[in-house]
């Protein structure tokens, strides 16, 4: 204590008092602020480049006591072989150490621990193990400068309290770098969940198809219910034809009897004009004999007026001798007249009889021709009537397996009528859980979005590219409340239906930017599609509070042309920054 006091050495209280603003001009407010904070200034950074010279020779046994600790503990060894080596990881240390010992803040210094906060963020290195293994660091800094600098107390804290400082800014800027960038990590990741999530428009059209089927499922009960009238109506046809056709064979049955019997009587009657046939015959061949008698008597008649004549010109030659003679001759001669007039009257009534026989003859023959025909003919249809019996019998069996396969039919139909009634309600039930899905992940979206809103709370510094890639989720979201108030699951109240200056992306595309991203045409192109997908989610809303379903049909499409439109642009811009 003499010593301090003989010396006149500052407190340590001095050494951490608010030293007002830091005089370091070289970086952003928001690092002074952070700075000022710890209490760093010129003069601090001075002493810790003092400090360098005494710790400096100690750079490779730290990093490795550092390396030898760390390796120890099974996590932290477990992130070292996964995402690196100790070799490379120590090489990276003696930059680190050299840096924090140069002391110099500009620029160059803070993107550096920005890095190493944006890297430990990746890697998934818990702020716990860094500022731990940070403290380590520290403590060996500290034991070195203690080891070397034990007689020159006020050096030893003037050098451990600058590094303490400058420590303590460097922790706290690579803890927030890394804060912030986790943070932003469970920000895109919640945001990227609900871009998938807004993009999982299966429910509506689940619901259209189990609508169609519902309506399907109708259209088949009706199909179902005149088939099945049908099919009785042809089946009892069918049944009627059966027994009708069943008649017809027993009465064609009995039509090939009559046609047999008839048949028989047709071939007897046959015979019978043969036998006619035959008499006629013989009656032409007596009618010629007759003729040929009655010539032999004409003849005899002829010679007997010859003869008559001879007697009575003797006779009158004899005179009065020959009148007995004469009156015989004449009698004679009258009786031969008289008998060629009778042949001659037999002969035309012979040859009459013989024409008459000829037409008898004639007719017999056309008639028996006819009989053949008729034998024919007849034998003829008993054939076909066999086989028609046949035909008829056939087809009375294939109407009987008819009538008996739309009983099947029927049956079946009743069973498709029974199926179709069991996919109706298996319809109803898809659609109460298509509703049912669609609600849940409504709320799932609605406790996403909820949590992801908590990220916005922190202090979280964003950037343009930040800012871009949250906003297209913010367009997502609008277009997915309107397509779950198309279904009827949500409620959108006409006070949350902001201009597109309003919004998120309104609000920073409207801010003061910088040109480099003005002067981009994606981001130029934005504005008129961003303008549109609030234009279209108001108009979609109002049509819906209207009832006027089809109109917001209308503007849910021209809002989902718009959003895709600004999404694009928005990825196109979250690249080229």
């Amino acid at each position: 204590m003499g010593i301090f006091t003989k010396n006149k050495q500052s407190t340590w209280k001095e050494k951490i008092e608010y030293i007002g603003e830091t005089d370091i001009t070289q970086v952003n407010e928001r690092v002074r602020e952070r700075l000022t904070f710890c209490g760093v200034n010129e003069e601090v950074l001075a002493q810790v480049r003092e400090a360098k010279s005494i710790l400096a020779p100690y750079k490779e046994e730290m990093v490795d006591a550092f390396y030898k600790h760390i390796t120890s503990i099974a996590h932290l060894d477990h992130l070292i072989q996964e995402h690196s080596t100790v070799e490379r990881l120590s090489q990276k240390m003696n930059q680190y150490i050299e840096q924090l010992l140069e002391a110099k803040v500009d620029e160059e210094y803070i993107h550096s621990r920005v890095v190493v906060g944006q890297v430990h963020s990746r890697i998934h290195l818990t702020a716990e193990h860094f500022i731990a293994a940070h403290h380590l660091l520290l403590q060996m800094m500290t034991s070195i400068l203690m080891e070397n600098l034990r007689h020159k107390p006020q050096r030893l804290m003037d050098y451990t309290i600058a590094l303490q400082k400058f420590a303590a800014f460097d922790q706290q800027l690579i803890v927030e770098v890394y804060m912030e960038e986790t943070f932003k990590g469970f920000l895109f990741g919640i945001s990227n969940m609900l871009d998938d999530m807004t993009q999982i428009d299966s429910a509506k059209q689940l619901l259209m198809k189990t609508d169609q089927n519902i309506e399907e499922t109708h259209s088949v009960t009706a199909a179902t219910q005149e088939m099945s009238a049908s099919i009785q109506e042809v089946a009892a046809h069918a049944v009627r034809v059966a027994e009708g056709t069943d008649e017809a064979v027993q009465s064609a049955e009995r039509s090939k009897d009559v046609i047999d019997d008839t048949l028989n009587d047709i071939q007897r009657v046959g015979r019978v004009y043969q036998e006619v046939t035959d008499k006629v015959n013989q009656l032409d061949k007596e009618i010629e004999n007759t003729q040929e008698i009655i010539h032999i008597i004409m003849e005899i008649a002829d010679q007997t007026n010859l003869l008559a004549l001879n007697a009575s010109i003797e006779a009158a030659r004899a005179g009065e001798q020959g009148k007995g003679f004469a009156v015989v001759a004449s009698e004679v001669r009258k009786l031969s007249e008289h008998t060629k007039e009778q042949i001659q009257r037999i002969t035309t009534n012979m040859e009459t009889l013989l024409s008459v026989s000829g037409e008898v003859t004639d007719q017999i023959h056309d008639t028996g021709e006819l009989v053949e025909k008729s034998v024919t003919g007849a034998e003829y249809a008993g054939d076909a009537l066999v086989n028609i019996v046949s035909t008829m019998q056939n087809i009375n069996q294939e109407i009987s397996q008819i009538a008996a396969m739309s009983e099947e039919q029927t049956s079946t139909i009743q069973d498709i009528t029974e199926r179709n009634n069991n996919i109706y309600e298996q319809s109803l039930e898809s659609q109460e859980i298509a509703k049912l899905t669609a609600k849940n992940l409504l709320d799932l979206s609605k406790g996403m979005e909820q949590y992801r809103n908590t990220f916005f709370d922190i202090n979280v510094r964003m950037r343009a590219k930040d800012i871009v890639r949250v906003s297209k989720t913010d367009h997502l979201l609008w277009k997915w409340k309107v397509y779950n108030m198309m279904l009827g699951l949500e409620d959108i109240p006409t006070e949350r239906l902001t201009s597109h200056h309003a919004c998120r992306l309104g609000k920073w595309y409207y801010s003061d930017l910088p040109s480099f991203i003005t002067n981009k045409e994606s981001f130029q192109r934005m504005e008129t599609p961003h303008k549109q997908v609030h234009e279209y989610a108001k108009a979609a809303v109002e049509c819906y509070g209207k009832n006027d379903i089809a109109g917001a049909e209308r503007a849910a499409k021209k809002l989902e042309e718009a959003s895709q439109e600004v999404v694009q642009l928005l990825t196109k811009l979250e690249k080229e920054l």
